[in-house]
């Protein structure tokens, strides 16, 4: 059994190093042949054939699984134009220097012939909620004249938004962050930002499934942190150890990690 899950993960590691996705149709007649041909085979080499089709099931799978999550990706002719969607916030809520950043599983698509990736990373940014270059009181009930409180967004919440968004794109530099593939590895296929200017609604204050009710724990267990240390310079650190959100970390501490190994 452990020579097979051997053979399983060495065939999945071999398609990450191709240069692109072979097609599917191939390895599953390979698959067909092997599995037919340990039939006529004596046990001895019928364990050679095993490990072979075990490797061959783990490189399918792998091709399969990337295959499926690149189908997923935003049309490139709706990237950067505005996009109604209907989802959920499916992560902790990040506080930025320019707003707060989440991902967002997308359940419907209001916009007619707009096709968006299943999950999708927003952001809502301070000076786009009501200011000069996205400036709006849609979704707001204060008088004309006046600013409304930028939208309180929180973990587990259905809403309606619209949203521009693009594709990931990086640069490949040597030794660098790999920005397109870390993307990949997370299932966001398309990064954006919400259009305070339209019309946003919270439809539902939670939506109860486990893994939403894990990022909402995480987010009060955040917010209690932040309540007992306000303003405490090890208040970022604590959160980051605790509920793994290292958003409010200064680059000057980050340079102090580096530096020392931490």
């Amino acid at each position: 059994m452990i020579t097979l899950a051997l053979a399983f993960t060495a065939g999945a590691w071999v398609l990450q190093q191709l240069p692109s996705l072979p097609a599917l149709w191939p390895v599953g007649l390979l698959l067909i042949f092997l599995k037919g041909l340990c039939w006529y085979l004596p046990a001895h080499m019928r364990r050679v054939v095993l490990c072979l089709l075990a490797a061959v099931c783990g490189f399918a799978w792998a091709a399969w699984l990337a295959q499926a999550r690149l189908a997923d990706a935003l049309s490139p002719e709706w990237g950067g134009r505005d996009i109604a969607v209907v989802g959920v916030v499916a992560s902790l809520p990040e506080q930025r220097e320019r707003g707060v950043s989440f991902a967002f599983d997308v359940e419907q698509v209001l916009t007619p012939a707009a096709r968006v990736p299943n999950r999708i990373s927003l952001n809502l940014y301070r000076h786009n909620a009501f200011g000069s270059r996205d400036s709006s009181t849609a979704g707001s009930t204060s008088p004309a004249g006046k600013q409304a409180a930028m939208p309180q967004i929180h973990a587990g919440e259905r809403w309606q938004l619209t949203v521009r968004l693009k594709r990931p794109h990086g640069s490949v530099n040597p030794h660098g962050f790999d920005f397109e593939r870390w993307a990949l590895e997370n299932d966001l296929q398309a990064f954006g930002y919400i259009r305070t200017r339209s019309e946003y609604r919270r439809l539902d204050d939670m939506v109860w499934r486990p893994a939403y009710v894990v990022e909402r724990v995480r987010e009060h267990l955040n917010a209690r942190i932040a309540q007992v240390l306000p303003g405490r310079p090890a208040m970022p650190l604590l959160q980051a150890l605790v509920t793994g959100d290292d958003s409010g970390i200064t680059t000057a501490d980050w340079d102090v990690f580096l530096r020392s190994g931490v």
